[in-house]
Formats: C-alpha cells, structure tokens, sequence
C-alpha cells in the first residue's frame, strides 16, 4: 500500500503520521539527530527537574536514542513510539546493559494505556502532531494520568515564526554517511497561515512521486498559554536554548531569540 502523503490528498488528517515516520527511519536511519542533541536534553533535563534517579515517559520517542541516554544516567525510562520502524531501532538499544532501565513501548501516545506515574513525562520534538483537541487531550493525559506528585512535563514546541520565515525555501540534500535507506533528496518548507502548521515536505530527487511531508501545529508562547487553559497543567518556565522567556509579562518584545527559533521548551506542572 503506498504511504498517505499529505499534498495528495490535500487535507489534514492523522493518516499521514505512521506511514511517514516509518519512511523517514528508512531515509534517516537508527540516529538523525545532530551530534551533542541527547546529551543536552539530558542536561536540560537535570537542570530543570533536579538530580538523582527518576521515572522518566518519553512520548513520541522515535529511535530511542535520547530514551537511551537517560536510562544511561540510571533513570528508569518507558519511551512510547508509534512507528513500528523506529520501534525497532529502539528495542534493540533497549538491550544493552544500562545503569537504569529502558522500555520500549509500541504504541500511539494519544490512546496508549500506562498504568504508572512519572516525575518527568518529555514529549521532544512531537508536540503539534494532529489538531488542538489533540493536543489538549494529551495535555490532560499528562496531568491526570502520568505525572506523579510534584512531576514536570518538558514539551517542545514549535513556533510558527520561524516556519512561516522560511515558506517557500527548497534545500538539496546529499544521502546520510552510513546509512542504507538515505537518498538524495529535496527538503522544501511550507507555512499554511490559516491553520498555523509547519509542512516538511521530503522528496527523493530520482523518486518524486514518493514524496512524503510531515506537519505540526505550532503555537506562539501565548497560545500555548490558552491551550493549557483546562488541561490541569500550568507553565512554570520556558527557554529558548537556555534563554528564560517571560510568557506572563505584559512588557513589549519585539526580537529575541523566539525570532530565530524552530521551537521553544516549556516545563509544565499540575495545578
């Protein structure tokens, strides 16, 4: 069966997430993350959450290298991912020895059933997969079923500043080093300004017609203000590379980091 793309069908649905992930493992490979990527959101972690052991749920975990840095520091990790391709890159570091634990869960973290509760639930790079309904239900799964007493959630979200910037740019990438699946391939950026969606689109240059695109809601820091609005989780911080950003101040920006930024990091808690 071909994968849902998309621009052929010319509307949003959550169709397109599976089938585009399990491509993309294929083009990316087991690690498509910039080096240093896992050991900082690690760090982040500790800065903002303290130190010592914790029960960490990563959803939307992809590969499962970041899962597998912080069971690597002795966390007892679950990391839940939708893509059975990148599920399996997972499974298998979730083999290795490590000072703490690593589950892998197969599953889509909007319906997925966890009878457990965490000091620290990290959503890194997924947030803005499907609607706002979406997104708040998962907000409300968060407070209500998955933190512990006292837990944070680290969510990063992506601002639609910088996409929108970049619409219409077009980029030509040469195939990964060291990874089987990757092509050539032309990465172009599409802003959709009445749904405020980031649209990714990926398209091998010998292949076109297998031209696959990702896309996710993006929120301004005072629309994630409102779409926390009844969900039981509140902002307690957000930074932009370490940068603390003031969302509750009435004091007008008119740059900053939020201009160049792809996405920002909220930490939110119950209450």
């Amino acid at each position: 069966m071909k994968p849902h793309s998309l621009f052929q069908t010319g509307a949003y649905s959550n169709d397109w997430i599976k089938d585009f992930y399990d491509q993309a493992a294929i083009w990316w490979g087991a690690d498509p993350q910039a080096q240093g990527v896992h050991a900082a959101r690690a760090q982040t972690l500790e800065r903002l959450c303290g130190a010592g052991a914790k029960r960490i749920l990563e959803l939307g975990a992809g590969p499962g290298a970041t899962a597998a840095t912080l069971a690597d520091l002795g966390h007892s990790v679950v990391a839940v991912e939708l893509s059975p391709q990148r599920a399996q890159y997972a499974r298998e570091l979730a083999k290795i020895p490590r000072a703490g634990s690593l589950i892998i869960l197969e599953a889509d973290f909007y319906t997925v059933a966890l009878d457990a509760r965490f000091d620290v639930v990290c959503v890194w790079e997924t947030f803005g997969l499907g609607s706002d309904a979406d997104q708040r239900r998962l907000l409300t799964r968060i407070a209500r079923e998955w933190l512990a007493p006292n837990g944070s959630a680290l969510v990063e979200v992506y601002n639609p500043i910088r996409p929108a910037r970049d619409a219409g740019t077009e980029e030509r990438l040469a195939p990964l080093k060291g990874v089987p699946g990757s092509v050539e391939m032309f990465e172009r950026c599409h802003f959709d300004p009445v749904h405020c969606r980031w649209i990714d689109e990926w398209e091998p240059t010998a292949a076109p017609e297998h031209a696959l695109a990702q896309t996710l809601r993006c929120y301004t820091p005072a629309d994630l203000l409102l779409l926390l609005e009844g969900t039981g989780l509140t902002l307690r911080h957000l930074e932009v590379d370490g940068e603390v950003i003031d969302a509750r101040s009435d004091k007008i920006t008119t740059g900053g980091s939020l201009m160049q930024a792809w996405c920002y990091l909220a930490q939110l808690i119950a209450g």
